[in-house]
Formats: structure tokens, sequence, C-alpha cells
């Protein structure tokens, strides 16, 4: 419920007729989809917020670090024995930490759009396969060229 009281000072710097998607909703897709689709989902949305450039940067940055330590963490995991699907779980844990902490950058202005009193978009449709089928397609890159 939007307190009146805040109503002024929540304003935002982003267009009004691009209105984000739920925070909580993106998650399944870093479970699914892995780091590069939750990177730019987050990159996108934290647009849809009118989060600062600075910020909207530093989820890049999570991001790329997330792959390399899933690189990182694949090829240790691996290593040598060609079981590549022994590295799937953790890399699936190294993108929902990713996930977290790109959640804890856009939440200020996710509260803000809240208190605004404004309506979320519809959760993403057909583009929800398209972005699950590329991360999972990335992850096995990932653990295949990290088993060899």
């Amino acid at each position: 419920m939007p307190d009146d009281l805040l109503r002024p000072s929540a304003g935002s710097d982003a267009d009004p007729s691009d209105r984000p998607w739920p925070l909580l909703n993106v998650a399944y897709i870093a479970v699914l989809g892995g780091v590069l689709p939750i990177t730019w989902l987050a990159f996108v949305n934290s647009r849809r917020l009118g989060v600062s450039d600075a910020k909207r940067g530093l989820i890049v940055v999570v991001g790329l670090v997330a792959v390399v330590v899933e690189f990182f963490a694949a090829g240790l995991l691996v290593a040598g024995d060609g079981m590549w699907w022994k590295a799937l779980l953790p890399m699936r844990i190294i993108a929902v930490l990713c996930y977290f902490v790109q959640y804890r950058i856009q939440l200020q202005r996710d509260r803000l759009f809240q208190l605004s009193g404004r309506e979320y978009a519809v959760p993403f449709g057909a583009g929800n396969l398209g972005m699950v089928a590329i991360g999972v397609f990335t992850e096995l890159m990932i653990a295949v060229v990290a088993s060899s």
C-alpha cells in the first residue's frame, strides 16, 4: 500500500511507460538459465527501475565475475574425469548467488517503485524459454570446455 507521506519523494527517473518486472519473478531464470540470462534481465530491469549507470555497470561486472567463477569451478570439479554433469549444480549455485547480489543492487529502486503505486509489467512471456535455452546451452558449453 503506497504511503502518501513518501509519495512526493518516491519519484523515479525511469520512463513511466517502461514498467519493470518484479525482482522475485526473475529468480527462477537464475536457477534454470544461469548467469548470462539473469545478468541480461537484471541489466534491462535496472534501466526500467531507474537505477544509476554506475550501479548498472556493477550489475554487468557481477555477472562477468560470476561467469569467470563458473569456468574455474567447472574446471576444478571436472578436472580430467570427463564427468561434466558434476559441475551443473555448483554452476546453478553460482547463478543464484549472482542473482542475489544483483537483486540487492536493484532493491532500493524497486522499493521506490512499489511506493509509487504503479503496477509491474506482466512477467515475460515466450522469451523465458529462449533465455532458459541460451542459459542451459551456455552452462553445458562451460562444463564441456572445462572437462577437456
